[in-house]
């Protein structure tokens, strides 16, 4: 994973994240077979709506943002891991939300934004 790094003012880092493509997909692939044994949907049994008829029923919108949700965590964790930052706190999406689930496709690069607190004096 491809991470830049920029110091910010009131001791914070922001960090330039690059998801890698199988990431991305391994991400929608892992939530989407969660969601899809999981949710009740009228006439099937669970764990057997088919792929079409679930997205439909949650909603394509939706359904992404929850992919990406899960996908913005294991990236900046990764990151800052990676990195080896002292993080206190969460992290903070420097990125629109709206506009990442608008150019999120499963299976392609993503380059998100995000910024973390860390203690003072810290690089």
């Amino acid at each position: 994973m491809k991470v830049t790094q920029e110091v910010l003012p009131d001791s914070q880092v922001g960090l330039e994240i690059e998801i890698p493509s199988e990431l991305s997909q391994k991400t929608y692939d892992q939530v989407l077979n969660k969601l899809m044994s999981t949710t009740t949907i009228p006439g099937f049994r669970k764990g057997k709506v088919p792929k079409p008829v679930f997205l439909q029923r949650i909603g394509v919108t939706q359904f992404k943002a929850t992919v990406l949700q899960e996908l913005l965590e294991k990236a900046i964790q990764s990151a800052i891991k990676q990195e080896e930052i002292t993080a206190i706190g969460n992290y903070q999406l420097r990125s629109s939300f709206e506009e990442l689930v608008a150019q999120y496709q499963p299976g392609e690069t993503l380059t998100i934004s995000a910024s973390v607190d860390v203690p003072p004096g810290s690089p």
